[in-house]
């Protein structure tokens, strides 16, 4: 059913429960005889009573997704493709990279030395790593509310030493917040044969919305086949990781 139409979901989700248009309209604040003419096609409810619907009928999104596409032709809205905006529209976002330090967890040095990499003039990168290195604190007094990020221990443990002890110490303020749970994985394998970071953002007005970097730039997919292979993923590189309170034991160590 995932490429239904919203008026084909709402009707299926509440008449699936047994449910009334009034028992339904009362869960979102609507009278039953507004459900009734949402179930007929004749117009959309605005879009926070979509995300109630979504919510009050376990639809995990998918309801949200097919509103969005009747009302846009999308199924993402336009900001939806600009990463630092889902960054500030999202209460928890899940990070998976393969080889390095998710970004809004680099600190300062370990910022300098990638750029150095990656051959970034010296004069732009003060102003780029002064812009950087406190976005995650400002995204969490945004309305963050938590970051599970899962990479290699060797992302950080074959540092120079310098950047090593500076990285370690940034990850233990960071999870010692209560915003930030790090997983580490310790073999030496890519993460289940990932080619680049995934990201998952789970927004605060309902849906969530999957990214993956790749040498073109960031893509930002809105095809539900796509996001629910990337959350399997995410959800796989999890269970290849240390707790998090094993993954702190090992920052110390290497700190």
């Amino acid at each position: 059913m995932d490429d239904a139409s919203f008026r084909m979901l709402l009707r299926s989700g509440r008449t699936s429960r047994g449910w009334t248009l009034d028992r339904l309209g009362r869960l979102v604040g609507a009278v039953g005889t507004t459900v009734g003419r949402w179930e007929r096609g004749e117009y959309l409810p605005p879009r926070e009573v979509a995300v109630s619907l979504d919510r009050e009928l376990g639809y995990g999104s998918q309801l949200m997704r097919a509103w969005q596409i009747e009302k846009t032709g999308s199924p993402l809205p336009p900001w939806a493709h600009d990463i630092a905006l889902l960054e500030e529209r999202a209460r928890l976002i899940e990070l998976i990279s393969p080889h390095l330090v998710p970004g809004l967890l680099q600190c300062a040095g370990y910022m300098r030395l990638m750029m150095g990499r990656n051959l970034i003039p010296a004069a732009d990168r003060a102003r780029l790593v002064e812009a950087r290195s406190q976005r995650l604190e400002a995204l969490i007094a945004h309305g963050l509310a938590s970051v599970t990020a899962v990479f290699p221990a060797f992302a950080v443990d074959r540092l120079p030493t310098d950047v090593r002890a500076e990285q370690a110490e940034r990850l233990l303020e960071l999870t010692g917040t209560g915003h930030v749970d790090v997983h580490l994985i310790m073999d030496e394998e890519t993460p289940i044969g990932l080619m680049g970071p995934l990201m998952m953002f789970h927004l605060r007005e309902g849906g969530a919305i999957s990214a993956s970097e790749h040498n073109r730039g960031v893509i930002v997919h809105d095809e539900a086949s796509d996001i629910g292979r990337l959350h399997h993923q995410i959800k796989a590189a999890l269970g290849r990781s240390l707790p998090a309170a094993a993954s702190r034991r090992f920052l110390e160590e290497v700190r």
